[in-house]
């Protein structure tokens, strides 16, 4: 029998690189570009295909739930057989079906192939963080993970903009095609350069897969974010509710038997180790609280400046662009300033410069009738990039400092399963609550925003606080 251990790995890990991790980077890159990318392409895709609002609706759900249900997984199986060998598969899988998604001449035919592709990001995303965990230390870490901050919570404006770029080409019949051939375009060439930079890393020791583990978290999950994703389109049926209350008990069978298995010294999906790691428990509980209220501002605002204030898809990303270059440049300085100041006073500022800029926003919103001016939106939501970005890549860095590359992947997974489901979440429940925006008898759009914006600012209060709950360093 083989013990899990959580004790750090003192043997040299291989190295990543510059071009390594460019070329890891780049399935997340992909990955979250696809997704907010092919949400604004929806409309168009509505209206070629003769789709109705619920398929409408699942070409952008069933993307997430193929990414969210099996990302766990992902990573346990980088871990048994190979972190490079998966996120080649992955990437391979994510390119035929955004291929498929290109040329699908029906609604059902692109469905399907949404679907696949996610399942496809599942495979290869949680590589990304687990081969920085296994082939990094000490500064050159705190880089790469800076990077990683970066690029997952920049792409999603980059997505938006590039989106918007594509569907305003007048030279195609369908111009919502060339969202997906985009992903073949980005795809072939990030699994090129991964034949050529991707280090090989595993995680040493008993090669099984829990599978029972894996079918009881799968079906929590699944009853968790199949409500959350379709229950506001459906009118929030009877069917819906039971799958809620069943996720806990299911998510409490399936930690009963991981524990169980740690016992009898096997291997769980879920290393119960993992948790006794402060930095880890109180990590998950800042990601939460980051990703859900962060997807739902992206979910309110799209709201507000398309349906509200009537701008284009393109306007309304395009007034996104500075905060997400703002993002990504102070992401970046952000794996300069962490061994210097430390993660546990990086997110404390962040978490207090986003609280402040975001109440200034929602007051401006508040403070004018005669509507929105774009630039000055765009000017406030840099200041909200600056806190956000102080925020997510030391968060990125404090969770996984005390994660051995034996349990890399499974931390990965069990992050970012926690991201994509608190993204749903946050979108689901400023669906319910604001959702009365785009009727006459509920509140103007920019209060809506401005109210998402106040309780985002409360939630970014918290993370400040859980941050002084962080391990010194």
């Amino acid at each position: 029998m083989t013990t899990t251990s959580l004790a750090p790995s003192t043997s040299a890990p291989p190295t990543l690189g510059t071009a390594g991790l460019l070329t890891a980077l780049s399935a997340l890159l992909l990955s979250v570009v696809s997704f907010a990318a092919a949400g604004i392409a929806v409309p168009a895709i509505g209206a070629s295909l003769h789709a109705s609002a619920a398929e409408q609706s699942l070409v952008v759900s069933v993307y997430a739930l193929g990414f969210a249900v099996p990302m766990v997984v992902g990573g346990r199986l980088g871990d048994l057989h190979g972190r490079r060998r998966l996120f080649l598969s992955g990437m391979a899988g994510f390119t035929l079906f955004s291929l498929v998604a290109a040329l699908a001449p029906d609604i059902g035919t692109l469905i399907a192939a949404r679907a696949l592709t996610g399942v496809s990001a599942a495979a290869m995303v949680p590589q990304v963080l687990a081969t920085i965990t296994a082939s990094t230390r000490g500064r050159e870490r705190a880089r790469a993970v800076a990077l990683f901050g970066a690029t997952a919570g920049g792409a999603t404006a980059i997505g938006q903009v590039v989106g918007g770029v594509l569907l305003s080409v007048p030279l195609v019949d369908a111009p919502w095609r060339l969202v997906f051939a985009m992903s073949v375009g980005m795809g072939v060439l990030a699994f090129l350069a991964a034949l050529r930079w991707m280090p090989a890393t595993h995680a040493p020791g008993h090669r099984s897969l829990d599978l029972l583990g894996t079918a009881l978290l799968g079906a929590a999950l699944l009853a968790l974010l199949v409500p959350l994703s379709q229950g506001a389109a459906l009118g929030w049926p009877a069917w819906c509710w039971a799958l809620l209350v069943a996720s806990p008990v299911l998510l409490a069978v399936f930690w009963l038997g991981q524990l169980r298995l740690h016992r009898g010294e096997r291997v769980p999906l879920v290393p119960p180790p993992l948790f006794r790691l402060r930095s880890y428990r109180i990590g998950l509980i800042m990601a939460l609280l980051l990703q859900s209220a962060f997807g739902a501002f992206t979910f309110v605002y799209a709201l507000a400046a398309q349906t509200g204030l009537g701008w284009s898809p393109l306007h309304a990303a395009l007034v996104l662009l500075p905060f997400a270059l703002c993002f990504l440049a102070v992401s970046i300085a952000s794996g300069r300033l962490a061994p210097r100041f430390g993660f546990r006073r990086l997110l404390t500022i962040g978490g207090a410069v986003q609280a402040a800029m975001l109440a200034a926003t929602a007051a401006s919103l508040l403070a004018r009738d005669d509507g929105v001016n774009s630039w000055t939106l765009a000017a406030l939501l840099v200041g909200v990039g600056v806190g956000q970005a102080l925020m997510f890549g030391p968060l990125v860095g404090a969770l996984i400092a005390d994660v051995p590359a034996a349990s890399a992947g499974a931390a990965s997974g069990v992050l970012q399963t926690t991201q994509q489901a608190a993204m749903g979440l946050g979108v689901a429940v400023a669906g319910g609550l604001l959702g009365a925006a785009t009727t006459p008898a509920g509140p103007a759009p920019t209060t809506a925003l401005a109210i998402c914006m106040i309780v985002q600012a409360a939630f970014a209060v918290t993370f400040a606080l859980c941050a002084l709950a962080l391990p010194r360093r």
